[in-house]
């Protein structure tokens, strides 16, 4: 029981630890990033120096980094995202960016479903080939798995221009399974050895998170490719554009939601490892 508190509180300080330096990192990127922050809050025309320089004061980009950090999380947490400059002009970002995250949600969901029920699977299955070739195998296939999707959809983007919501999803299912597979894998191997918990959480977090960086680097994509209207269309609109504030929270909630999706994954794998430790000891 204390071995079950202990892994689920790790989890949640990694979660939360995550969570933070992701907070951090998106701050100072929105430090560097294309267009100005007081441009969309000027009218048109003339810049006004005087008006420019109450504004700038105004929205705290004078503060030190220190406050203009709590200040930014706290904008990005409530909300006050900002406006568009150049998309759609005085239109809230918030406004902007939610009515493209259903599109990308619908995109997203059943694949990540289906590829996490099928990966835990077949990761679970796989797991008994223990020989060095078999390994190998199971490697290759699930690398492959992977990568066939995204050669076949720029393939078939180049040179059949056919869009085809089901084929998208079967290829995301696809590549998202052979990831779990590949972290089922791991996991399960790092639950047999007598490795440091605290040693092999991260090892996993590390894995988790370079995991979520392709998934959606590939969604971002496929959004892109087949003009779906998610909001990975929408930030390649905002660099093009140099729309500062709907790229700043798009950036911030890609980051963010990753150590989210960090924090289910080891839930889940949790939950796999208890399910299966219960199944194995009825067996017996």
């Amino acid at each position: 029981m204390k071995k079950n508190v202990k892994r689920v509180l790790i989890t949640l300080i990694l979660g939360t630890l995550s969570l933070i330096v992701a907070s951090i990192v998106s701050f100072l990127i929105s430090q560097v990033l294309p267009g100005d922050p007081v441009l969309a809050y000027l009218p048109e025309g003339p810049i006004n120096p005087v008006f420019y320089d109450h504004l700038y004061h105004r929205l705290g980009f004078d503060q030190p980094l220190i406050i203009q950090l709590f200040r930014y999380i706290s904008d990005m947490i409530t909300g006050n995202w900002g406006l568009s400059l150049s998309i759609s002009r005085g239109i809230p970002a918030y406004s902007l960016i939610m009515n493209r995250i259903p599109s990308t949600l619908y995109l997203l969901i059943i694949p990540i479903i289906l590829g996490f029920v099928l990966g835990f699977i077949l990761g679970n299955y796989s797991i008994k080939f223990t020989t060095r070739t078999g390994e190998r195998v199971v490697q290759i296939l699930s690398l492959l798995g992977f990568a066939m999707p995204i050669i076949l959809l720029t393939l078939s983007f180049q040179y059949f221009p056919i869009y085809n919501l089901v084929f998208l999803w079967i290829t995301l299912t696809i590549s998202h399974m052979a990831l779990t597979i590949i972290l089922v894998r791991i996991y399960l191997k790092k639950s047999s050895k007598d490795a440091s918990e605290k040693r092999s959480n991260i090892l996993f977090v590390l894995i988790v998170g370079v995991s979520y960086g392709i998934i959606y680097t590939f969604f971002i994509q496929i959004e892109i490719m087949f003009s779906f209207g998610g909001i990975g269309e929408l930030l390649l609109q905002a660099f093009s554009t140099a729309d500062y504030y709907v790229i700043n929270v798009i950036i911030f909630l890609i980051l963010f939601s990753a150590p989210i999706f960090i924090i289910l994954s080891l839930f889940s794998f949790f939950l796999f490892g208890k399910v299966k430790k219960r199944l194995t000891d009825k067996q017996y």
